[in-house]
């Protein structure tokens, strides 16, 4: 597996587009096992648009379950990868696309994921950050999901 070292985290972008390739295929396969693989046992997963901290690879492979149930057809498009140049670290800028579940509302929206690499190349914090009342606005205005 390649991992991004600390001798290397700027200089490697090989290995840091093979890391994030990796979390984007996990993160649009709906696979939360292989996003948690991805993941230090005491990550420390932070989303403020959520307004929670939590802690280990359970934690992350619950919220990319709970996502699958919300928009069934979800799936990431990275549009940056930027690296870290002291510390092993990068910045991941995302479109995000799904239909809400029961639904055919598309909702869209640009996030930024701050991945914060231990050295053995799994995430140790992982912070994402998006316009959440840009979501909830775009989710409010789905009409009623139909009934079984």
């Amino acid at each position: 597996m390649t991992t991004i070292l600390a001798d290397v985290a700027a200089t490697d972008i090989s290995a840091a587009e093979a890391f994030c390739d990796r979390w984007k295929k996990a993160w649009n396969d709906h696979d939360g096992d292989a996003v948690a693989a991805l993941c230090a046992d005491g990550l420390v997963y932070d989303e403020p648009a959520l307004g929670q901290t939590a802690h280990g690879p359970d934690s992350i492979r619950g919220f990319v379950n709970h996502m699958a149930k919300m928009f069934p057809d979800y799936s990431f498009t990275r549009l940056g990868l930027y690296g870290e140049v002291t510390r092993r670290a990068a910045l991941v800028a995302w479109r995000f696309s799904g239909t809400l579940a029961g639904t055919d509302h598309r909702v869209e929206f640009h996030g930024d994921d701050r991945l914060e690499l231990g050295e053995d190349g799994l995430i140790t914090e992982y912070r994402c950050l998006y316009d959440y009342k840009s979501v909830l606005d775009q989710i409010a205005a789905a009409p009623a999901p139909a009934s079984a």
